[in-house]
């Protein structure tokens, strides 16, 4: 069943042009967040900044995966029938505080909200239709970057607000492989030379693969992912059945509509590496590969995907190329920009305030920072082997 509530109240009915905005809405549940999906898209290919994790697809199919029915919060406005702002929304409890957090979770490295740029107020309207919806004290936004539609929005809203370092994102400029090498000090760039000589001389075929390919492709770069990480600290949600069959929902009609690329190397006809890009209006980014490794004892394999990466940026006409979060040491070869996205908290305005979430989030925010920075040797990495257990048990949950 369609569960989408209008929003009455301040900004539901301002006139536009000639005619008149209908009300903003609520839609709690899958089939009225899927009836979304053309409206949904249209405004997205109109947002400058969005990235992949915004798009209809994603966060539809990790909703489906992860969030109950009834428990959506999809807030959205409109003019007549056009959607000019949409915040893809779920309801969850931190304690006893109940929080807005947004569609895609932990699976998604960006966070934000859609705006129409060429309707000047589509901001203050989603704050308004935001407060009409009932039953919330605070609006998590984990992953805030700058230069995001959610950035500048956030800056405008009514209630308390945190803002508090959250994920390091490594960034490159599209640019031919040997422009980047450019940019690099000459004993690494040599080295990444050589690196591309031996790929070039081993042969290996690149495949873009079509959207009927997905889902059998999504099942080969889990099982070459959890080889590729076996033994090691890999992210264990990834390992499930219930991430598979997201992320396969997601990327078929990705793929489809441009929004994302899956990739398959093979050599002497046998698959030794996928990986998935996420297609945004400027940026190209590095979601997640699978990889043999008896591939590894041969190439660098990260210099064959991020050159490749980098080419199939350039062909797209994209400026950025990303390889998300994280500071591993591969990335850091290449010499990326580092952009630091923010966790922004954003408080209900009212008596109540956030029920002291806000409050309590800064605290955790500073024992956790205060941490990585005390532990040592030993305890670090048993704090390490505690923490990717508590994953491993969610990832089963």
């Amino acid at each position: 069943m369609d569960v989408t509530t209008p929003l009455s109240g301040a900004g539901a009915g301002v006139p536009v042009g000639a005619g008149r905005t209908a009300p903003p809405a609520c839609t709690r549940d899958h089939a009225g967040f899927d009836a979304l999906a053309d409206a949904w898209d249209d405004l997205w290919r109109r947002s400058p900044t969005a990235t992949g994790f915004l798009t209809h697809a994603w966060t539809s199919a990790w909703a489906r995966g992860y969030v109950p029915d009834g428990r959506l919060a999809v807030v959205t406005v409109w003019d007549g029938d056009r959607l000019v702002a949409a915040a893809p929304l779920y309801r969850r409890r931190r304690g006893p505080v109940p929080v807005l957090a947004p569609l895609g979770g932990p699976l998604s490295d960006h966070t934000d909200v859609l705006l129409d740029p060429r309707v000047p107020d589509a901001g203050p309207r989603l704050v308004e239709a935001l407060l009409q919806v009932p039953g919330w004290r605070v609006l998590d936004l984990p992953e805030v970057l700058p230069g995001s539609a959610a950035a500048a929005w956030t800056r405008t809203w009514p209630g308390r607000t945190r803002r508090v370092p959250s994920s390091l994102n490594l960034h490159l400029p599209v640019l031919p492989v040997a422009d980047v090498l450019a940019r690099i000090p000459a004993k690494t760039a040599g080295k990444i030379r050589w690196k591309l000589t031996k790929i070039d001389r081993l042969g290996i075929e690149r495949t873009e693969l079509l959207p009927v390919a997905v889902p059998a492709a999504v099942r080969e770069l889990v099982r070459l992912h959890a080889a590729q990480w076996a033994g090691r600290r890999g992210n264990p949600e990834h390992l499930t059945e219930r991430f598979r069959t997201f992320f396969a929902a997601a990327l078929g009609p990705m793929v489809d509509r441009g929004q994302a690329a899956v990739v398959e190397y093979r050599l002497d006809g046998r698959l030794v590496a996928s990986e998935v890009h996420l297609v945004g209006h400027r940026q190209l980014s590095y979601y997640l590969p699978g990889i043999d490794p008896e591939l590894r004892q041969h190439i660098d394999t990260s210099v064959l995907l991020v050159s490749r990466g980098l080419e199939l940026a350039a062909r797209l006409g994209l400026t950025e190329y990303s390889f998300l979060r994280g500071g591993e040491d591969y990335k850091l070869h290449w010499r990326p920009e580092h952009v630091t996205a923010e966790r922004v908290l954003l408080a209900r305005p009212g008596p109540l305030g956030s029920g002291g979430y806000v409050t309590a989030s800064g605290v955790s925010a500073a024992v956790l920072s205060l941490a990585r920075r005390a532990l040592r040797g030993r305890a670090r990495e048993v704090a390490r082997t505690v923490m990717q257990g508590v994953r491993t048990l969610r990832a089963r949950g």
